[in-house]
């Protein structure tokens, strides 16, 4: 398997909700976010790990504020596919993302969903 523990998800239900946190991190921790947390994404620095603030996901997370955890892999498609034969359920499959990746979402339990991705 090629995937890699890359990026902590978390998914909130309103755009206020997402800069909360953007607002938390940044100045109650005192960390780096990049992006707009006001506008849907943005990205905390936490030294080797990336807290990634989402106000939802490519799929259906209800309710939201959720997990979404996200893995780096080398081949998506081959990765998927050694889930699927080891009866993991496919949330969402291989795509084409218009921000230059190739992404695809599998279901856990309680909530937990994790994207497998490659930067194209």
């Amino acid at each position: 398997m090629t995937i890699r523990f890359d990026h902590l998800g978390l998914v909130t239900e309103t755009r206020e909700q997402n800069q909360a946190l953007a607002d938390f991190f940044s100045g109650v921790l005192g960390l780096e976010v990049s992006g707009d947390a006001g506008e849907g994404y943005a990205e905390v620095k936490a030294g080797a790990m990336t807290i990634a603030l989402h106000t939802g996901a490519m799929v259906d997370i209800s309710p939201l504020g959720g997990t979404l955890l996200q893995f780096s892999s080398d081949d998506v498609r081959a990765d998927i596919e050694a889930i699927r034969e080891r009866g993991g359920k496919i949330a969402l499959e291989p795509l084409e993302t218009d921000w230059g990746t190739t992404s695809a979402y599998v279901a856990g339990p309680h909530g937990v969903l994790v994207e497998i991705y490659k930067f194209n």
